[in-house]
């Protein structure tokens, strides 16, 4: 869920509708290549692609999502299975892994990254749904594809069996290569009572695409709008987004890897860190190789020689490698706490949520660094340079990574004051 503004008003009446390209009967793993996957070997196959998502990062921006070859190629590394839980024949690997493969993508397009990183990721959504919803979702042992859109939260009017559900939702990322699609949506309450937030799960071929992704970074992660017109949502495909955040799903008394049983929120946040820490690492490898052969202007000598360029390479190094410990301590902390059974220790959530942010910001004054430093022709279209920071900086517009906003709400609590946010 990109948070970039995508058209105004006019131009989303102006928009057209466009067709998805959800997965057809190819490119699915049989149940004994899935049953043979292990965290490493999906890693170690995402590295091997990542020279052709660099290759295809520049087309997949043209295009407004990622490159059908790319997207078929990672589907055939067996990273969609990840969450997919045991019970219905997938990998259940933990998150830690998932961040470690994630970013890989991320050092080569984090437009892909980010599409890839939440579709595989909204398969662990799916999995805190009620059985009968996640019998449909994995389906012959298969998993889904699917956005999760939340703003405009849609209408969902209780009628007996569910909810008809109307729709206006933005920031679809994933939507081009998806199959379902999730959106949360507010359930009006009764008398005086506040309205409820619920998140309702409907086959994509029951929702339309509007054609409105024009942005400056994350062009290729297809975020585009999507409408859905009086629908019927039975009631077990629908999930409290109480529940949600306080990992008392339906999913989580189902299935009993602790990981199922983690904060929406808490989780999401990280999600959406992972392309910036990515795109980061991916600047400093590219910037290492070119001091290694550029000159200084008028001279015979490399940059690389330089103690001032020394200094800013190791500089940037050090500050990506800050933020991946970061990254990678909050996810590990997010999963113990629900092992634990401590999803309601409210300030150690603000803390994660805040301290997640500040990861993303220290990744991307990193990629600043290089980018001030790398010359002129840094700037160029073609140049992977500028894509990895207009890619990274839309990232951190994100809700989810106010860095001031989520810092405000951490200090707050220190101070015993209430909370005017819940993203935590």
């Amino acid at each position: 869920m990109a948070t970039a503004s995508a058209t105004s008003p006019q131009q989303e009446s102006q928009s057209a509708l466009i067709p998805v390209h959800p997965p057809g009967e190819e490119g699915w793993l049989a149940p004994d290549e899935i049953a043979a996957l292990t965290p490493q070997t999906v890693r170690d196959r995402i590295a091997q692609l990542r020279p052709m998502i660099a290759e295809y990062a520049q087309e997949s921006e043209k295009l407004g999502y990622p490159h059908p070859d790319v997207w078929e190629a990672v589907r055939k590394t067996g990273f969609f299975y990840h969450f997919v839980p045991k019970l219905y024949g997938g990998c259940e690997f933990g998150p830690e892994d998932f961040f470690l493969t994630a970013r890989l993508i991320s050092e080569a397009c984090p437009s892909t990254g980010w599409a890839v990183t939440f579709t595989v990721e909204h398969n662990w959504v799916a999995s805190l749904f009620p059985k009968e919803a996640q019998d449909k979702f994995f389906a012959g042992g298969r998993y889904m594809i699917a956005p999760l859109v939340s703003t405009p939260p849609a209408m969902a009017t209780p009628i007996e069996g569910g909810y008809r559900v109307n729709a206006h939702w933005k920031w679809g990322s994933g939507v081009m290569h998806s199959n379902w699609c999730m959106g949360m949506a507010m359930v009006p309450g009764e008398g005086d009572a506040p309205p409820d937030m619920i998140t309702v799960a409907l086959p994509m071929r029951e929702a339309r695409v509007l054609d409105t992704w024009r942005v400056a970074g994350l062009a290729a992660t297809g975020s585009n709008d999507i409408i859905v017109e009086d629908m019927f949502v039975p009631e077990h495909m629908t999930v409290t987004n109480r529940d949600l955040g306080m990992g008392t799903t339906p999913g989580a008394n189902l299935h009993e890897n602790p990981m199922y049983r983690m904060p929406s929120t808490a989780f999401l946040s990280l999600v959406t860190t992972a392309s910036t820490v990515g795109a980061a690492r991916g600047a400093v490898d590219i910037f290492r190789e070119r001091i290694k052969v550029r000159k200084v202007t008028g001279t015979q000598t490399i940059l690389a020689e330089k103690a001032n360029y020394q200094v800013m390479l190791a500089k940037a190094d050090v500050m990506v490698r800050s933020a991946e410990l970061i990254h990678d301590t909050l996810t590990r902390e997010v999963l113990e706490r629900a092992a634990a059974g401590q999803n309601h220790d409210v300030a150690a959530r603000m803390a994660s949520t805040a301290q997640n942010a500040y990861a993303s910001r220290v990744a991307r004054e990193a990629l600043r660094l290089i980018i001030d430093n790398a010359g002129s022709s840094v700037h160029l279209l073609s140049d992977p340079l500028q894509r990895l920071a207009r890619d990274a900086n839309v990232a951190c517009g994100h809700l989810i990574q106010d860095y001031e906003a989520l810092a405000e709400q951490h200090g707050r609590n220190m101070l015993g004051l209430p909370p005017v946010t819940y993203f935590f």
